[in-house]
């Protein structure tokens, strides 16, 4: 074979014949596989770095699943063990009833002696009509401080909207009805306080309010009265941890109200929800301090005074007595007592208010003024226009009285009023129109009674 070696290492076989063998490294054997392999890039990794690969991505899979795992784990233990241990406690019977007592009552709040004070109600009232479910929503934000009051209403059904905002406090009254129409007077003072003539003289149910107080007196009163408390929040799932009581009560047409009424940990009043087969009713109660709203500065302060007069004359010896809007007074600056007309143009779709006679309010006070006015048919007549200024003296104000006589016949062609540089007072229909007396009766005045009725 050829590059074979003899036994003796000295001789080389190359096919023909034998040559002496050198043993030198450059004679090696050609047919020798080389070690020195050249290092070259290849498109794939080595197994075991893939095997690592695949390795990691489980690992984070892994973990992925665990963390959801825990989450869930931890809501489940939070929703159903920590978070009702955080709850307060159930409260029992003699406790409400005590807690519930010493709340504010209305007359606490009217007469100043809780600093602030809030109530929002938010009224739902579902009705059937004509094989139509009906439903009217109803908004109320009551405000009151020892100085100052505001009531914001609105009710609304199908695509119809009604509502008003009312500001009062010791210098002014502002109104401001469905974004339309404002108004603002400065005054000289009231007879009672803010929040007693707003509470007292609005359209808002104020009487849910104090809910909490008329149930505690039915518990009370009725030992079988049925009464639950557990924990849940309020108002919503999202809100404060509270303690409610639940109790029931039965109308006369046996329908039937649930009452809840929420308390906090640190025992103090949240609200109260009420619930029939046809309405929900949600009252949150508060003490958060507020202020004179935006609005009030933008109001017209160019409105005559809002009052209420009997002006139309019907004798030659006619009076009116005066009601102010929540008998509050006005200055005299200015002020006079005149005779007007008062008529519709439906041509033209506007009101013309004329002043026909005129006196000012100190010439009424002081023995009244002489007018003069001639008929075609029934000739001269000479009639006197007075004011009385009833307390608060100085003031034009509810009990004051405007009157007219004459010594022929009745001004009965005129009116009767006050007017300033304004223009002629005028009523200023505060009220929320409703839709169905019927819907109110139920909604305000049925369940604002119904815990306090015996049977």
């Amino acid at each position: 074979m050829v590059g074979e070696i003899s036994p003796d290492g000295n001789f080389i076989w190359n096919g023909t014949e034998w040559l002496p063998h050198n043993n030198t490294p450059e004679e090696q054997n050609v047919f020798q596989l080389t070690t020195d392999v050249q290092e070259q890039e290849i498109g794939w990794e080595a197994v075991s770095e893939k095997l690592d690969e695949g390795g990691k991505g489980k690992m984070i899979a892994m973990s992925i699943v665990g963390l959801l795992v825990l989450t869930a784990l931890s809501w489940v233990v939070y929703a159903f063990v920590i978070d009702p241990m955080l709850f307060p406690d159930e409260l029992k019977r003699d406790e409400f009833i005590k807690m519930a007592s010493d709340e504010p009552t209305i007359e606490d709040v009217i007469s100043g002696e809780v600093s602030y004070w809030t109530c929002d109600i938010d009224l739902k009232l579902t009705q059937e009509e004509d094989g139509e479910s009906i439903t009217i929503r109803g908004d109320y934000s009551i405000y009151a401080s020892e100085k100052s009051a505001r009531v914001s209403s609105e009710m609304s059904a199908l695509f119809t909207t009604f509502g008003n905002d009312i500001w009062m406090d010791e210098n002014e009254i502002a109104w401001d009805i469905n974004d339309e129409e404002s108004g603002r007077i400065a005054i000289e003072g009231i007879s009672t306080s803010p929040a007693s003539e707003l509470l007292t003289n609005s359209d808002a149910p104020v009487e849910f309010c104090f809910m909490h107080q008329l149930v505690a007196m039915s518990l009370e009163n009725d030992a079988s009265q049925p009464f639950s408390s557990e924990g849940e929040r309020f108002p919503d799932e999202d809100g404060v941890r509270a303690v409610k009581i639940v109790t029931e009560q039965a109308l006369e047409d046996d329908e039937t109200f649930t009452i809840s009424v929420y308390f906090d940990d640190d025992g103090n009043l949240l609200g109260t929800k009420m619930t029939n087969s046809s309405s929900e009713i949600l009252v949150e109660i508060g003490s958060d301090s507020f202020s004179k709203p935006g609005w009030v500065k933008n109001a017209n302060s160019d409105t005559p005074m809002p009052m209420i007069i009997d002006s139309d004359i019907w004798s030659s010896n006619h009076s009116s007595t005066v009601e102010t809007l929540f008998n509050s007074s006005y200055s005299m600056e200015g002020a006079k007592v005149v005779l007007y007309t008062d008529e519709y143009d439906y041509e033209n779709d506007t009101r013309i208010t004329e002043i026909a006679f005129e006196v000012d309010v100190d010439t009424a006070i002081n023995g009244g003024g002489l007018i003069q006015s001639t008929d075609e048919w029934y000739g001269e007549n000479n009639c006197t226009l007075s004011y009385i200024d009833n307390a608060p003296m100085g003031e034009i104000s509810s009990g004051d009285v405007v009157s007219i006589s004459c010594d022929n016949y009745a001004m009965n062609d005129y009116q009767i009023g006050i007017s300033n540089e304004n223009g002629i007072a005028s009523e200023v229909d505060l009220s929320v129109p409703w839709l169905s007396p019927f819907f109110t009766i139920i909604a305000l005045l049925g369940a604002a009674l119904l815990v306090s009725r015996r049977e």
